[in-house]
C-alpha cells in the first residue's frame, strides 16, 4: 500500500509515513533530515556564508564507498571550497535496510581544519564518525591532517530523539555562521554548544510538522 504524498519540496517528497516519524517517541527517518537541510538551503543559507549541508544519502555514499574520490561527480559542486560542511552520520549499513539506530553530526570547519563531532548519546557513533571524517578528508584537498574534536553536546533523555538533536544543533550552528557576516571565525567559541542554545526536541518536532503542513497547503 502506497502512502499519500503530503509535500513535494524541490528534491524532497514527504509522505505520510515520513511525517509520522515526527510524532513523539519516533525515530526520524532520512527524509525528514533531508527536508530540513533542503529547506535551510533554499530559504535561509546564503552563498556568502560558504556552508554546505550534506544530505544523509550522500553521506552514506561517501562513508561506504571504497574510494570516495571516485564519486566526486555525484557530490555538490565546490565542496572542497566550503568553510563549513554539515555531515549527518548514521550507524546503518547499505547492505541492511533500516539497520541504523542512531544519528549524530559532524561539522567540518575549514579555517581550523577540524571535524567537530556532536553526539546526543555520548559517543555512540564515534567510530562511524571517525571513519566518515577520514573519507571526507580524501575529498577536500586538505594540506594537513584534520583534527577530530568530540564536542560537548546536549544529551537526549530517550532513545528516539537523536535525529531531532541533529536538526537542533544544525539550526543553532547555522544561525551562528549567518551572524558572522564576514567577521573572522573564532572556532572554539563558534563551535561550543551550550544546552540552552538547542531548542527542546518536542518544539522542533512540532515546528517541523507545522512547516510541512503549511508548505503542503501551498504546494
Amino acid at each position: 500500500m502506497t502512502c499519500n504524498t503530503l509535500l513535494h519540496f524541490h528534491d524532497v517528497i514527504i509522505r505520510e509515513d515520513d511525517f509520522c516519524t515526527l510524532d513523539e517517541h519516533n525515530w526520524l527517518n532520512d527524509t525528514i533530515l533531508e527536508f530540513h537541510m533542503e529547506y535551510l538551503e533554499r530559504t535561509f543559507v546564503t552563498s556568502e556564508t560558504s556552508i554546505q549541508l550534506l544530505r544523509p544519502a550522500i553521506v552514506q555514499l561517501i562513508t561506504h564507498t571504497h574510494d570516495p574520490r571516485q564519486i566526486i561527480s555525484a557530490l555538490p559542486p565546490r565542496l572542497n571550497e566550503q568553510n563549513a560542511i554539515f555531515i549527518p552520520v548514521n550507524d546503518g549499513r547499505p547492505s541492511a535496510a533500516n539497520s541504523g539506530s542512531h544519528w549524530s553530526l559532524l561539522v567540518f570547519l575549514r579555517p581550523s581544519c577540524a571535524f567537530y563531532y556532536y553526539d546526543s548519546m555520548r559517543y555512540s557513533n564515534i567510530q562511524e564518525a571517525r571513519h566518515t571524517a577520514r573519507q571526507m578528508a580524501l575529498l577536500l584537498g586538505l594540506t594537513k591532517k584534520p583534527e577530530f574534536i568530540p564536542t560537548s553536546t546536549p544529551q537526549q533523555n530517550n532513545g528516539a530523539d537523536c535525529g531531532v538533536y541533529v536538526i537542533g544543533i544544525t539550526d543553532s550552528l547555522v544561525n551562528r555562521f549567518m551572524e558572522l557576516k564576514g567577521k573572522p571565525i573564532e572556532a572554539d567559541k563558534l563551535m561550543m554548544l551550550p544546552k540552552s542554545h538547542v531548542v527542546e526536541p518536542t518544539k522542533i518536532r512540532n515546528k517541523l510538522k507545522c512547516l510541512i503542513r503549511s508548505l503542503g497547503h501551498t504546494d
